[in-house]
């Protein structure tokens, strides 16, 4: 009992240990006035090498001055005593000693003042900027060293906005100069774009409702509005844009861009680490509030004494709850494997029944039309036999009868006419074979056997899957057949030719400019083998481990199930036969489907 009292006694000394802490966090020290090396205990991991070009440079320039945003924190501001803080400052700080140079500060009232600078070169590197076409006229830009996201902030009543569209007419707020200007005013023209010279302006006008929204860094709002304890503003959306953070360094200094680049480079993830979290959670301006820690203090005590009185009862709870977690765990993947099976019939039973309706339709008509095209055919070779026999006997005709005929076949374009018609049926003739393989391709992929496997060539499978496709890739694919004499095998056609689609569709969508898509059909150890390999951009080992999981996709929201590849494992599992894939990044993808023959 003492054992186990003594032991309650330390969970509640490490409860206080842990409140002192994060009570603590209100008092902490600015992160400017710290050595960064003697906290994180690293020191730079990546040796600084510099060539005798970039050592002379920094000799004959000991001073840069460096452009900073006074109001965004916590990357860069100003404190009270005027001093620049935050995460851009620190990385400054690091590069400053690594190079044994100066940097100063320009103390200019806001960030469109610094932009101005900048661009008339009284200063030369600025912080925390993210590249754009415009600038880049400018400046030379370093490797992104932060990242965060952008998001859509407004008053609490207004629930979600699900993207930037549904903001469209509306007044939104961005600060001037920012790059989230320049994206909005690019990329969404149809928003009433609200200019404001600081984030805290963006955030007053937001809180008394003059905009509908603000979009801003997620850190970077939030920051403010802790500092102005607005209760009703909160995130409503997210962006699918983000801050990318680099150093922008003057056009015509190119040694600078390179010596910063490699300083940079000197920095560990470790201390890239201690700077992010540090600076995202410095309050310098709040003290040690003793009475919140009091407060807290009693509610602990009490949670003590009842940990204390139902440990034994939660431990059971523990363990039952573990036992339910287990059987929904269960549950979910069978519920998975259900809804998988359901959208796969599902699919099958739409596309089969549309591509089917779809070919009785053009069927019909392009009966007419054949018949018709013999007949026109045949019309326009009468016509020609009976014109080439006139115009043989045109000598028994009177002059003025030939001259007659001679104007009416200048008026009417005779000449143009007869060989145009020739030219022209033999178009529509084309035009109609092809509307007739195309129907003929799409009843072959409708094609669907129930509960019963059928006879069926695969290579036909893959002929009418690919001119279902061709629009997809007609442009800019070269599809390579190498279809072997294989044999008929027992099958569901409707479902391999699902499969096809699925496998072949991904290998288009892989290929982001040209390419090639190889399809090879050949006999091997009693197995059919259906090789499809794509030129594409490949696929990493995580994302290759993870394919045929249900649900699993990369796509963008909306663009795709992540059921496709686990429905044609499926298919192919229900064949008896299995499917092999390997993929290198930059390399492209192959799929080797193996179907045993029976």
């Amino acid at each position: 009992m003492n054992r186990r009292l003594n032991s309650y006694i330390t969970i509640f000394y490490i409860i206080i240990l842990v409140l002192i802490t994060i009570l603590g966090t209100h008092a902490s020290i600015p992160i400017n006035n710290v050595p960064l090396q003697n906290q994180t205990g690293q020191i730079n991991q990546v040796e600084l090498i510099l060539t005798e070009d970039e050592k002379q440079w920094l000799k004959e320039h000991p001073v840069i001055k460096v452009g900073s945003d006074p109001n965004w924190a916590p990357f860069e501001y100003r404190d009270e005593n005027g001093q620049y803080q935050g995460i851009d400052i620190q990385y400054l700080k690091l590069i400053e000693q690594r190079l044994g140079i100066k940097f100063v500060m320009c103390k200019e009232k806001n960030w469109q003042d610094i932009i101005q600078k900048s661009y008339s070169k009284e200063i030369d590197i600025l912080t925390g900027i993210n590249q754009t076409y415009e600038r880049k006229k400018h400046f030379n830009f370093t490797n992104i060293y932060i990242t965060h996201p952008i998001s859509i902030f407004s008053y609490k009543d207004i629930t979600h906005i699900r993207d930037l569209d549904e903001l469209s007419g509306e007044k939104v707020a961005v600060v001037d100069g920012y790059y989230t200007n320049e994206l909005l005013k690019t990329k969404y023209p149809t928003l009433n774009l609200i200019l404001v010279e600081t984030p805290r302006d963006a955030l007053k006008l937001l809180n008394k409702k003059k905009v509908v929204a603000y979009v801003e860094g997620m850190v970077i709002a939030n920051y403010y509005i802790n500092e102005r304890n607005y209760k009703n503003i909160g995130i409503v959306g997210e962006t699918p844009f983000s801050y990318e953070l680099r150093l922008a360094v003057r056009k015509d200094w190119t040694t600078l861009h390179s010596i910063l680049q490699k300083a940079l480079q000197t920095i560990s993830e470790s201390e890239k680490e201690y700077i992010y979290y540090n600076g995202i959670s410095a309050r310098a301006d709040k003290k040690f509030n003793f009475r919140l820690f009091f407060l807290i203090i009693i509610p602990c005590l009490l949670v003590l004494l009842f940990f204390i009185i139902w440990n034994r009862k939660l431990s059971k709870e523990v363990h039952r709850r573990k036992q339910v977690q287990e059987a929904l765990n269960n549950a979910i993947k069978e519920l998975k494997d259900t809804q998988t099976h359901l959208v796969q019939s599902e699919k099958m039973s739409t596309v089969g029944e549309l591509t089917a309706g779809i070919a009785h339709e053009i069927k019909n008509p392009l009966n007419f039309i054949m018949m018709g095209m013999d007949g026109i055919t045949n019309g326009v070779d009468a016509y020609e036999k009976i014109i080439t026999a006139y115009e043989k006997m045109h000598t028994k005709l009177t002059e003025q009868d030939i001259i007659y005929i001679q104007n009416l076949k200048e008026n009417l374009d005779y000449h143009y006419y007869r060989y145009e018609c020739e030219s022209l049926t033999k178009s529509v003739q084309e035009g109609v074979e092809n509307i007739h393989e195309i129907t003929k391709s799409l009843n072959t992929f409708s094609y669907f056997a129930g509960k019963e496997m059928v006879l069926s060539n695969i290579n036909d499978s893959l002929k009418s899957t690919l001119v279902i496709l061709r629009n997809q890739y007609k442009y800019n694919i070269e599809i390579i057949k190498d279809f072997g004499d294989i044999p008929d095998i027992r099958c569901y056609p409707g479902k391999l030719n699902q499969v096809f689609v699925n496998i072949i569709s991904n290998a288009i969508q892989a290929i982001e400019d040209k390419g090639t898509i190889h399809i090879k059909t050949y006999v091997e150890n009693n197995y059919l083998k259906i090789q499809i390999k794509d030129s594409g951009k490949g696929m990493s080992k995580e994302v290759l481990d993870s394919i045929f999981t249900p649900f699993y996709t990369t796509k963008e929201i909306g663009k795709g199930t992540g059921l496709g590849l686990s429905i044609s494992k499926n298919i192919i599992d229900e064949h008896k036969g299995n499917i092999d894939v390997s993929s290198e990044i930059g390399e492209g993808t192959e799929f080797i489907i193996n179907l045993p023959i029976h």
